[in-house]
């Protein structure tokens, strides 16, 4: 018969998992290495198993990083999923992790599969109070804002952290008192990962302050997370006002501070699913301080583009074509009387037109060229401005101008479609329509 987990901590779960309402009726996925941690997870999931009416399922990942020691681990799992009467799940990596990044990716990735194949209701995993202290110190080093003071959550994106209300003590009691004996993996000891420094040096140094750090720094993430938590609905509202399809417009923004970075923020998070860390958040405000010309940024997710007043992500087939179009382009076209011809989603029709006579180079041309715009173009005339000076006055798009038409007389720029005013009427008239632009309009 299996033994019940000591009383006081499954009462803490108990108490921590209604206040959050983290754990829901139905099928659960537990996350289980075999360390101290999760084991004491599946050992309390099961006497809470019937009062929150939690189907339990054991997953187990093999990161391939220990070769000799993998066999044990998932014989153990498999005999503690036994134990609490669980069905179990054992998935392997396909290639050793390079990083922890690696590690962790290819974890959750197998973690939301067996989640999606079982309909769990969530994944839960064995994170302690004492996982939390270490993340919210790491985070800290880093520079972070709020959202990172504020550590792991109850519960985020699918993921639920019962036991984030126990220490570490606490887990080492509730296996103890079962007489069962954890795996161990050795690589927890290794200081050559910045966790296990802030573990077994930073935090016992802190611990000397205050005995009870770990529950002092949990306190202040809780803190930190309900000031995050108003600060993202308040984003979520400014940016709201600001956003139009798949961009910022950014005259619509506060003109500084918090709540402008943090809608920027919530943009490229919804956008690309990537968290930015505070540099990248603060590199990306930076990028939206001005509105004068187009300047670009790599982020993690993708390459922040901002023309003009409008920020937006730049396409994939974008970003590696960009170098491309400077070179590759269609090449002019030749249009007489008579003639239509399509250039980069323009129409154009070269046609004979009633109206009063006139000495305009393109009213008079028996045939004009269009095409696109070459270094040191000028307008036609004495004082013809220089082309890039007129699509910067119009705030044309970088990314646009190499497929704006030019039009020309022989050698002179005569008309900018959209931009320049158009030629008046005479014995020859240019009609001219972008793609998906209404022809009455």
């Amino acid at each position: 018969m299996q033994k019940a987990a000591p009383l006081g901590a499954v009462n803490t779960v108990r108490s921590y998992a209604r206040v959050h309402s983290i754990l829901r009726p139905g099928p659960i996925v537990l996350a289980v290495s075999g360390g101290t941690d999760s084991t004491a997870l599946c050992l309390i999931a099961s006497t809470l198993r019937e009062e929150f009416g939690l189907v339990l399922h054991v997953a187990h990942f093999d990161h391939r990083a220990r070769p000799r020691a993998a066999a044990a681990d998932a014989a153990f799992v498999a005999e503690l999923a036994n134990h609490i009467g669980a069905t179990l799940r054992v998935g392997r990596a396909n290639a050793p992790p390079k990083n922890e990044d690696d590690a962790r990716n290819a974890r959750y990735e197998f973690l939301r599969r067996a989640a999606r194949e079982l309909g769990a209701t969530a994944i839960a995993t064995g994170h302690t109070r004492d996982d939390q202290a270490e993340t919210v110190l790491l985070h800290i080093t880093r520079g972070s804002g709020l959202t990172g003071l504020a550590g792991m959550r109850p519960e985020n994106d699918g993921i639920v952290r019962p036991l984030l209300a126990l220490g570490r003590a606490d887990t080492v009691a509730v296996c103890a008192a079962a007489k069962i004996t954890p795996r161990e993996d050795p690589t927890n000891r290794s200081l050559r990962f910045a966790r296990n420094r802030v573990r077994h040096r930073v935090l016992p140094e802190l611990a000397k302050l205050n005995p009870d750090v770990t529950r002092a720094i949990g306190r202040l993430a809780e803190a930190a997370a309900a000031v995050a938590d108003i600060s993202a609905d308040h984003a979520a509202v400014t940016l709201g006002a600001a956003a139009s399809q798949d961009a910022v417009v950014l005259d619509r923004l506060p003109a500084r501070g918090e709540a402008r970075g943090a809608a920027l923020a919530l943009w490229w998070e919804q956008r690309t699913g990537q968290r930015l860390a505070a540099r990248h958040r603060a590199a990306l405000t930076q990028l939206a301080a001005s509105t004068e010309g187009s300047r670009s940024l790599d982020l993690p997710g993708g390459r922040a583009l901002r023309e003009y007043t409008t920020l937006r992500i730049a396409a994939e087939d974008q970003r590696s074509a960009s170098a491309a179009r400077k070179t590759v382009k269609d090449g002019p076209i030749t249009l007489e009387h008579g003639n239509t011809a399509d250039w980069h989603g323009w129409r154009f029709a070269f046609v004979d037109a009633i109206g009063t006579s006139s000495d305009d180079a393109l009213l008079n041309a028996e045939r004009v060229i269009v095409r696109g715009r070459r270094p040191g173009d000028r307008m036609n005339g004495p004082r013809g401005a220089k082309v890039q000076d007129v699509f910067t006055d119009a705030k044309v798009p970088a990314r646009e101008r190499d497929a704006w038409p030019l039009v020309t007389v022989g050698a002179a720029i005569v008309w900018i479609p959209g931009i320049t005013p158009p030629p008046r009427s005479g014995r020859s008239a240019l009609r001219v329509l972008r793609m998906g632009e209404d022809p009455e309009k």
